[in-house]
């Protein structure tokens, strides 16, 4: 009997070990945090989202968007609803319309201690109404908004996570779809939709439209440029209707790349934290930051870097499969 015992135990020890030494063993600070998502649903049929940073609210298209550098009280004489994007100088509000919302950088003291924040489509906010104005400060996509109006409500409803924060957040690299483009330029290697045209140029073509420079691209296109001259545009936009964000890519080489920038009115201010993508050092541009994203990238062998514009649209997930991609040629 005590025989029959001793073989029990041993086999029950056995399977004991097999089963540990079999599991896989996951240890918490392996587990892939998910992306953040775009919640595109927010946005109504007809509306256009417009970014700002990490956030991004939806505007009816009868609706003017005023990025910086553009005065509403120089432009507009119809006085219609607005979406102003900070720096917002106080004095612009007279010239807008009934309803405007206006965006700025998170401000700590816009916090009231006594408010507990709600969940706006996911997101913490703190909301609060002061003289009739509508104010949410929102910490995790680092905004301040202000509202005024009758659809001051509704807007402020469509606030979700804008592309850019998809793009950059840390996790799993996208896989490049196969029927895609593999494209080499100046050392660079990325990868495209195949649909999207191919446009190389000597010309500096500046970064997105060029009444709201550095906020929306001209997409969907792949622009490879050596920037070797400035190239001319004739614009003629006296409302600036919002517009909506496009895909695409453009990747400038030329020494004096941010100089010309510069004199188009664009000055590209980098992270100090850059990201580590295939073995290339790519800094990300803190300003201008709407529905473009400016990269600095390193590439062995250059002794200039090349600078990487990626369109921000839909989800995300396109701009965040070409970041990537970029590798050394």
């Amino acid at each position: 009997m005590m025989r029959k015992l001793g073989i029990v135990v041993m086999v029950v020890l056995a399977l004991t070990l097999a089963a540990c030494t079999s599991s896989p063993t996951v240890s918490p600070t392996t587990t892939t945090k998910p992306l953040p998502a775009v919640d595109l649903s927010v946005t109504p049929t007809g509306w256009v989202p417009v970014a700002y940073g990490d956030a991004q609210v939806s505007v009816p298209e009868s609706f003017s968007v005023w990025y910086p550098g553009l005065n509403p009280c120089e432009l507009s004489f119809s006085k219609p609803s607005s979406l102003l994007l900070g720096p917002v100088v106080a004095a612009y509000t007279l010239c807008v319309g009934p309803t405007y919302l206006a965006f700025g950088p998170a401000d700590l003291a816009s916090q009231p201690s006594r408010k507990s924040p709600v969940l706006l489509n996911g997101i913490q906010v703190y909301a609060f109404r002061l003289k009739g104005v509508l104010h949410y400060y929102v910490p995790s996509l680092g905004v301040d908004i202000t509202a005024v109006g009758p659809m001051a409500g509704r807007i402020l409803d469509t606030l979700t996570r804008s592309p850019r924060t998809v793009v950059l957040a840390p996790g799993p690299e996208s896989v490049v779809p196969s029927d895609w483009n593999r494209l080499t330029y100046q050392g660079l290697a990325f990868a495209a939709p195949r649909s999207w045209p191919v446009i190389r140029t000597t010309q500096n073509m500046g970064i997105g439209h060029c009444s709201n420079t550095g906020a929306i691209f001209y997409g969907p296109n792949v622009i490879l440029s050596t920037d070797n001259g400035i190239a001319v545009f004739r614009c003629v936009d006296p409302e600036p209707t919002p517009q909506l964000p496009q895909d695409g890519v453009q990747v400038d080489v030329g020494t004096r790349t941010l100089s010309q920038l510069a004199e188009q009115g664009l000055r590209l201010v980098f992270s100090e934290h850059c990201l580590k993508v295939n073995g290339l050092k790519a800094c990300p541009a803190t300003s201008p930051a709407y529905s473009i994203l400016v990269l600095k990238v390193t590439v062995p062998g250059r002794s200039k870097p090349v600078y990487v514009s990626i369109g921000l649209a839909g989800n995300g997930m396109v701009a965040r499969t070409i970041l990537y991609s970029l590798r050394a040629a």
